[in-house]
């Protein structure tokens, strides 16, 4: 099994084009794909959120000649090649980054943040298809904003500013893993918005307007969802099981 042949698994998992359809509907920038071959047979994948020289050197500790990342190892154009990346050629190790397109896949990213907190049915936002992919979620609980914002923290293992009283009692909630909560969505109808990075005047209109809002780390919210593209990777058709898997959690950034 070589790189395209992996690539081609992920992409069954969660289809490249998702992330320029979500491109071409909602503007910004995206570069998924593989972003440094390898012609070797692949020997054993590290899944990892974001290339780092950690993640590089512990692919080498495991034997690993591929990285599978969520976050695009090259994101905006450069001009010369150093760092993680750099370090990952040099050792021969093969780069896949799936970024709004694990965003966006039926089981992706944002599905599974929205599980994460809570949901059992979920109504997406922004669909891309007619095949349950999309971004953005909605979403219904029934519980106080205090009950929601513990279970979070024990789910993703990471600490979640809120804002809101406690005792808030919240029906519908409206999740966007990573930073997907801004002016725009900060208007959808709900009692509580949940999401990464969120700028301030977004926080300010979202309280004023009545509802509360539940900040994560941008790794926490992304980090729970890409361990399960991981642990689908053993059962996806076609996968060589002799191919031993991992997954590098950063610690620094819960």
């Amino acid at each position: 099994m070589n790189i395209h042949d992996v690539y081609a698994l992920i992409d069954g998992y969660a289809p490249f084009y998702l992330s320029d359809k979500l491109v071409q509907t909602e503007g910004g920038y995206d570069n998924s794909g593989i972003i440094a071959e390898t012609s070797e047979d692949i020997t054993g994948i590290l899944f990892t959120l974001d290339l780092t020289a950690s993640s590089v050197e512990r692919a080498k500790e495991d034997g690993c000649n591929l990285i599978v990342t969520h976050h695009p190892a090259i994101y905006h154009p450069i001009k010369s090649v150093g760092g993680a990346l750099n370090k990952a050629v040099r050792n021969g190790i093969g780069v896949i980054s799936c970024h709004l397109n694990l965003d966006c896949a039926k089981r992706g990213i944002d599905y599974y943040f929205a599980q994460g907190i809570g949901a059992k049915k979920q109504e997406i936002l922004l669909p891309l298809s007619d095949s349950e992919e999309g971004y953005g979620r909605r979403f219904f609980l029934g519980e106080s904003l205090s009950d929601i914002r513990k279970r979070a923290e024990e789910t993703f293992n990471t600490t979640i500013f809120c804002y809101g009283a406690g005792d808030k009692h919240v029906n519908v909630v409206a999740s966007f893993c990573g930073a997907g909560l801004s002016e725009a969505e900060a208007d959808t109808e709900c009692d509580l918005l949940c999401s990464a990075d969120v700028k301030h005047n977004v926080i300010v209109k979202a309280v004023e307007s009545g509802k509360a809002v539940m900040v994560f780390t941008h790794y926490a919210s992304e980090n729970y969802g890409f361990r399960k593209l991981y642990e689908a990777f053993y059962d996806l058709e076609g996968f060589d099981k002799n191919i031993k898997l991992y997954f590098f959690d950063d610690k620094r950034l819960f």
